[in-house]
C-alpha cells in the first residue's frame, strides 16, 4: 500500500525560481520536544480569521514545550541602523555584525517600496533583538526590531503587505498570523492581486463564488493555502493530508515521518491526524506538481488549524 501515494511517483516536478521565498529548515526530536536548529535561509473574503488559528506548538499533541528558547541573549538598545540592502542593515555601533528581519520574507514585486520603507523607519534609532543563536548563512543575524514610534517593524510591514510571514525563529507568531490576515483581507500590499498568476493567497480547491485562485494556480511559487482535509493516508515514512477526492489531481501536504511523530508527541501519530479530517487548515509554502499541487511541509510554524 506505500506505493500508492509516493513521493517516486513520475508525475513530472516544476521547477522554478522562487525569489528569496525559500527557507529550509531542520527539525529534531529532544528530550520530548519538538527543536528547529537551523532555518538557511493573498485580497478575498476568508473563511477563517487569524484569531481561530492554532499554529505551530500550538497544535502539537499533549504538554509540548517551546521550539526555541525567547531569550536569545543580549538586546541591543539605541542602535542607528544602515539599510545596506532589504535583507541586509549594520550599525556603526556593532561594526562586527550584520541583521536581517526575521521570520518574514520580502516579495520582488514589492522590494522597493519595502525599501524606502526601511530607509524611512532607518531615521530613528531602535532596539534590537536577537532571534537565532547563531547568524545564517550569509552572516545575518535574525532579529526583531522594534522603536517606540513604530514598534516591530515586522509587524508593519506586514500590516502594510509588503511582506509575507515566513516563521522561522520558534517564536509566538500569534499577533504576526492576525495582522498578515488583516492585510490579506483588506487586500494591501501584495495581496491587492488576486489574480491566478499573481495571487499569494489561494484555495486549496475551487472556492466558488468567493472567486478565489486555486493551488493549482500557484504551481511554482511561495503562497499561503487554505482548505478542508478531505482525508489522510499513512505510510511508513510519511502521510499525506489529501484535500479533494483524487489525491493524484487535488491539493496534497506531505508530513516527513519525523515532523508527523513531532506533532503527534508520543501519542499514537494516526489518531491525531485523524482528528484533522474535516479541519480547515491553513499552509504556507512552495507548490509543487506532482500530479496535483503538493506541499512538502518544512516547519511546523507553517501549518496553522481553525479552532
Amino acid at each position: 500500500m506505500f506505493l500508492d501515494h509516493s513521493i517516486f511517483s513520475q508525475s513530472p516536478i516544476k521547477h522554478q525560481k522562487w525569489g528569496n521565498f525559500w527557507a529550509g529548515s531542520t527539525l529534531v526530536w529532544r528530550k520530548g520536544a519538538l527543536m528547529l536548529i537551523v532555518v538557511v535561509f493573498c485580497g478575498a473574503s476568508l473563511p477563517v480569521m487569524a484569531a481561530d488559528w492554532r499554529c505551530g506548538t500550538d497544535i502539537i499533541a499533549g504538554d509540548a514545550q517551546t521550539l526555541l528558547s525567547t531569550d536569545r541573549g543580549s538586546v541591543w538598545r539605541d542602535v542607528q541602523l544602515n539599510i545596506e540592502a532589504i535583507d541586509a542593515f549594520t550599525t556603526a555601533k556593532l561594526p562586527d555584525k550584520s541583521f536581517r528581519l526575521a521570520d518574514i520574507a520580502f516579495v520582488p514585486e514589492y522590494e522597493d517600496a519595502a525599501m524606502a520603507w526601511l530607509e524611512l523607519a532607518s531615521a530613528n534609532k531602535v532596539s534590537i533583538t536577537p532571534l537565532a543563536e547563531q547568524p545564517d548563512f550569509l552572516g545575518r543575524m535574525p532579529v526583531r526590531i522594534q522603536d517606540e514610534g513604530l514598534g516591530d517593524w515586522r509587524a508593519e510591514l506586514l500590516a502594510a503587505g509588503l511582506v509575507m510571514l515566513v516563521p522561522e525563529s520558534g517564536q509566538d507568531m500569534s499577533e504576526l498570523i492576525g495582522i498578515e490576515d488583516s492585510a490579506i483581507k483588506n487586500q494591501s500590499g501584495i495581496w491587492s492581486a488576486p489574480g491566478p498568476e499573481t495571487a499569494y493567497y489561494v484555495r486549496a480547491h475551487d472556492a466558488g463564488a468567493e472567486n478565489i485562485p486555486t493551488a493549482r494556480d500557484a504551481i511554482g511559487r511561495f503562497a499561503v493555502i487554505d482548505g478542508t482535509i478531505r482525508s489522510i493516508e499513512h505510510q511508513e515514512w510519511r502521510s499525506y493530508l489529501n484535500f479533494g477526492s483524487n489525491w493524484r489531481e487535488d491539493f496534497t501536504i506531505a508530513l516527513d515521518a519525523t515532523l508527523r511523530d513531532a506533532l503527534a508527541n508520543g501519542e499514537d501519530f494516526q489518531d491525531i491526524l485523524q482528528d484533522w479530517v474535516g479541519q480547515e487548515i491553513r499552509v504556507r509554502g512552495v507548490i509543487e506538481n506532482r500530479g496535483g499541487p503538493y506541499i512538502t511541509l518544512e516547519n511546523p510554524f507553517w501549518l496553522c488549524l481553525a479552532k
